[in-house]
């Protein structure tokens, strides 16, 4: 799966949990999003990475670094 950073700046959590297909009740918050992602098995790719912020970057990285089955890749 690939998400564009993009329109992460554009429309935030709205566009994660559309694009990763979060539940109904995710917070739209960088803890309810790390939490999303540690249960999630998939590969996910982020290009145009320089206008995310580096909060979320943050999050997806130790997200992946605490779920074996959450690949992350930044793609420049």
């Amino acid at each position: 799966m690939q998400l564009d950073g993009k329109l992460i700046k554009k429309d935030g959590h709205d566009y994660l949990m559309e694009a990763l297909d979060f539940p109904d009740y995710y917070g739209k918050n960088l803890d309810a999003l790390y939490d999303c992602l540690c249960e999630m098995e998939c590969e996910i790719e982020l290009i145009n990475p320089e206008d995310v912020d580096k909060d979320i970057l943050d999050t997806f990285v130790d997200a992946a670094s605490e779920n074996d089955f959450l690949k992350f890749e930044i793609l420049y």
